[in-house]
Formats: structure tokens, C-alpha cells, sequence
């Protein structure tokens, strides 16, 4: 039903009608320079864990993303970032 990047990523509620579906998480690994790079790495990997949720969104039949929540962990060698949010099908309207 939606494009690619036509579902919606909100980190509160929307203002439509909906149903619950599921909850949905992304991860994106990647090798860390954070103590050289002060942390600003992340920000670059955002979008494509972005896109991640969508997939994943997409994949269980949601057209949003709500409550949306972003986590991080790391070690000198590694970054997980992760997204996770609970996974909403829009009722249509008659």
C-alpha cells in the first residue's frame, strides 16, 4: 500500500485512527571510532536505521511506526544502534 518511504516514523502518537499490529526493531551494528570521532558518527547511521524500521514496519503490514525510541550501546570496537516503536495499521476512512 505505502512507497518506500511513505511510512510514518513518529516518536509520539499520530493523529488518525489506528490499530495496533506490533511492536517493530531495527539494529544497526557498525565498527566504532567513537573516541576519535567524539560520538558524531552516529548521527550519519540515523537514516539508514531509519529505513530499517521502515522495512521492518513494512514486513508485519504497518504504515507507521509510533512511540518511536532510539538506544545505543557501545565498546571501543562496536556501536548497536536500535530502533524500536510500536507498529500501527491506519483504519480508512469510508
Amino acid at each position: 500500500m505505502n512507497g518506500k518511504n511513505k511510512i510514518i516514523l513518529s516518536t509520539g502518537d499520530i493523529k488518525v485512527d489506528y490499530e495496533i499490529v506490533d511492536v517493530v526493531f531495527a539494529a544497526q551494528v557498525i565498527r566504532s571510532h567513537w573516541f576519535r570521532s567524539g560520538g558524531r558518527e552516529t548521527l550519519k547511521f540515523l537514516p539508514e536505521l531509519n529505513e530499517k524500521l521502515r522495512d521492518a514496519a513494512r514486513e508485519k503490514g504497518c504504515d507507521a511506526v509510533i512511540w518511536v525510541d532510539y538506544d545505543f550501546d557501545r565498546d571501543p570496537h562496536v556501536q548497536i544502534l536500535t530502533a524500536y516503536g510500536t507498529g500501527v495499521r491506519i483504519k480508512k476512512t469510508v
